[in-house]
């Protein structure tokens, strides 16, 4: 086969290029997604957006919170201008009670201010209406309305003259009551007056919107309750009845505990409005000199004195003054709340404005800082891309300047340093096609001497270069001279080992007949050592069973040494037992002792009465009929002592023979004891007999046992050397097979050592 027809196809076109021609590495690619589709600019916007919003959000939050506010105290203004024309209301409702009391009264001169207060009255009226539909307040618009009809209706009954001087006051003050002062509470609540106020602002609003309305009209009520009664009374001088005084006096104390309350709330304002202070001040004292002239006049002319001092003239002309200076006084204090609430209207919309301004200008900053932070790290960084794209195109000598010291300022730098590289890398690629050139002409021509080598020719040699290839081929021809010295080295040995192949075989043979001879030498040992553990085995159960029989006579001893004992203990309780017998015994002979000297006793007591029967019998006789009783009584008694002592000699005689048998008795048991006594001496030689006897067998036992176990040792000896004799058996055994092997092992190394020589006589190796 030829050089070039062995050369791999793409190892050629490298060697005649010098360059690889591997297919081009694809650029990994990866998915994007949304933002990797956006250019920096756009990122750096996006993410100035992202933090723009929350700021002009919050701006925002606050600039409609100030709005709110704003909305919230114009709102609050408009009840506070709703209040002025409702005091008028309040004031004129007030007026025309009192006029319409006197027209009902038939006074006429009452007719044209009545006119002018209800003119007044209505005026006010459409005014507070034409308010709060402006104000978008409907509900109270409707609330006005019904106050309107109801207060028409009114007039219409006064001017019909329907009803009584009383009747007209008592209803113009249910119109006050149920219809105009609710009207406050209507304005307070739909204009939020009472909402998100201060203390001090708060208890101004509700000064003016609830208590000075449920006090004015009681302090205005002076004059409508007690012109009547000033009236009735006539001119001065006139004599007070009690009746009128009280009626008085009532009255006067009612109103004048409304108007401390009205005085009180006044002149708080003037601490709570520096500003308006002297405005506030000034309204107390007219108040206080207009009421001084009614409530003093009506103490002083009327409650007081006897006769009346103050007429219904005086009354009716401090009127007016006092009603001015007193809703007067009501006017001023909601306008010092109006222009509270305009300053805080004013105030909040600056605040907003401000807000909205300071809103704007930082969104202005913000945008202005983005734009150049955006201009600052794009325009490098489309410097950068420019550059990368005519590097792309192969234009190497390029260099991207360095404005910053940023990151981009950083990579435009790393970008400078890798052009200059891929500069220095091309130049040195150059270099190395041309060394490759060289190094291909080289390569073929060692590759001639290559194939010249592999046909087994050892004699060839390469030409060493100057280039890396030189190395090489001088590595590769030391290999080829020691491997022609090894090929000869192999020779010698394949000769060597022909030859000691076949010495191994008359060896192998030799060894055979001896491992052959060893296994049967090896069978017969084991077959006798067998023989002789089976005879030690037999020797061993003998020598077992005799211990099994020594240890049965160790307890056979024992047991009998146990009986003996048993015996010792119940031959000593009969000792015991006929010890206490024979003590009873001796007991009883005392008691019969006794018992004889008792009978002694009353054989000699039966003798002595006996003979006082006799003695008896004959003084009985010698006293002729009078002892004949006296005879019989004891002729009785001496047959009762011949009884006795007949009696008395039949227990002697008992007592004698007990006495008798408890002689023999004693006698019976001393003999027993005596035999007692030997026996427990018998037992206690033979228990010692038997103690002698179980040491004995115990010793017997233990020697036994002694050589049971030495039988068992000598059987587990004989066992290990009948295991060891097989195992030298089998090792014989194994030792004949491995010669078998060995063997063969020779004979192939012989076969393997001829075709080795054959193998080596194509090649041609340097003499």
């Amino acid at each position: 086969m030829s050089q070039d027809a062995r050369l791999d196809p793409q190892m050629k076109d490298v060697l005649a290029t010098g360059q690889d021609v591997s297919p081009a590495r694809q650029q990994p690619t990866t998915s994007s997604g949304l933002l990797g589709r956006l250019s920096v600019g756009q990122k750096l916007a996006l993410a100035g957006l992202l933090v723009g919003v929350p700021f002009a959000l919050s701006l925002g939050s606050l600039v409609a919170q100030q709005n709110a506010q704003v909305r919230h105290l114009q709102t609050q203004l408009s009840g506070q201008k709703l209040l002025q024309p409702l005091e008028t209301v309040m004031q004129n409702t007030l007026l025309v009670r009192l006029s319409s009391t006197r027209f009902l009264q038939g006074d006429q001169s009452a007719t044209p201010q009545l006119e002018a207060q209800r003119q007044t009255l209505s005026t006010a009226l459409q005014t507070l209406r034409q308010q709060a539909k402006t104000a978008g307040l409907t509900s109270l618009a409707g609330e006005v309305g019904k106050t309107q009809q109801a207060f028409d209706a009114l007039n219409f009954s006064v001017d019909a003259m329907s009803m009584t001087p009383a009747e007209a006051q008592a209803a113009y003050t249910v119109l006050l009551r149920n219809s105009i002062r609710p009207l406050f509470d209507s304005i307070s609540t739909a204009s939020k007056l009472r909402v998100n106020t201060d203390n001090n602002l708060g208890e101004m609003i509700n000064a003016v919107t609830t208590v000075l309305p449920d006090n004015l009209p009681v302090a205005a009520a002076i004059i409508s309750g007690t012109t009547p009664t000033v009236t009735k009374l006539g001119q001065a001088g006139t004599p007070i009845d009690p009746a009128s005084r009280q009626t008085v006096r009532q009255q006067w104390e009612t109103s004048k505990d409304a108007l401390d309350t009205v005085m009180g709330q006044l002149q708080r304002f003037s601490t709570y409005s520096v500003q308006d202070k002297a405005v506030m001040e000034r309204a107390v004292a007219d108040l206080d000199r207009a009421s001084a002239v009614i409530f003093d006049g009506l103490q002083d002319g009327v409650i007081t004195p006897g006769r009346l001092g103050f007429t219904a003239a005086q009354l009716q002309d401090a009127t007016p003054a006092f009603a001015s200076s007193l809703f007067g006084s009501y006017e001023t204090a909601t306008k010092v709340i109006g222009r509270e609430l305009e300053g805080r209207v004013a105030a909040a919309r600056q605040r907003a404005t401000l807000l909205t301004l300071a809103a704007l200008l930082g969104l202005a900053l913000l945008g202005t800082l983005l734009y150049f932070i955006t201009r600052a790290i794009t325009q490098p960084l489309s410097r950068l891309t420019e550059a990368s794209q005519r590097l792309s195109r192969g234009e190497l000598d390029l260099t991207v300047p360095v404005t910053t010291r940023d990151e981009v300022g950083q990579l435009a730098t790393s970008f400078n340093v890798a052009a200059a590289q891929l500069r220095e890398n091309a130049e040195r690629v150059q270099q190395e096609r041309i060394e490759a050139q060289n190094l291909q002409n080289n390569v073929g021509e060692f590759l001639d001497v290559t194939m010249d080598i592999a046909d087994g020719d050892l004699t060839k040699r390469g030409k060493v270069t100057g280039d890396v290839l030189g190395n090489v081929v001088d590595s590769i021809n030391l290999m080829v001279e020691e491997l022609a010295g090894t090929l000869r080295g192999v020779q010698n040995a394949s000769n060597s080992v022909t030859g000691g192949s076949r010495a191994m075989l008359n060896s192998t043979a030799q060894i055979e007949q001896g491992a052959m001879t060893t296994t049967q030498e090896a069978r017969r040992v084991a077959q006798q050592a067998q023989d002789v553990n089976t005879n030690i085995q037999e020797m061993a159960v003998v020598a077992s069973a005799s211990a099994d029989t020594a240890r049965k006579a160790l307890q056979a001893s024992l047991q009998g040494q146990q009986a003996v004992v048993s015996t010792l203990e119940g031959m000593q309780n009969i000792r015991g037992s006929s010890e206490a017998v024979s003590a009873g015994v001796q007991v009883l002979s005392e008691r019969s002792e006794q018992i004889q000297e008792i009978v002694d006793s009353i054989s000699h007591i039966a003798s002595q009465t006996n003979l006082l029967s006799l003695h008896a019998s004959i003084e009985a006789a010698g006293a002729g009929e009078a002892g004949t009783r006296f005879a019989v009584v004891a002729e009785e008694v001496r047959q009762l002592a011949d009884e006795s002592a007949a009696a008395t000699s039949r227990i002697a005689a008992l007592i004698a023979q007990v006495q008798a048998e408890i002689r023999e008795l004693s006698a019976n048991m001393a003999v027993g004891a005596q035999n007692v006594e030997q026996g427990f001496k018998v037992a206690e030689q033979a228990g010692e007999q038997l103690r002698q006897i179980g040491v004995l067998s115990e010793e017997s036992a233990q020697l036994a046992s002694t050589i049971a176990e030495a039988a068992s040792e000598q059987v587990r000896g004989v066992e290990s050397m009948g295991q060891g004799v097989q195992q030298i058996a089998q090792i014989a055994e194994q030792s004949q097979q491995s010669v078998r092997a060995g063997r063969s092992a020779a004979e192939q190394l012989q076969q393997l050592a001829q075709q080795l020589n054959q193998s080596l006589t194509r090649f041609r190796l340097p003499s």
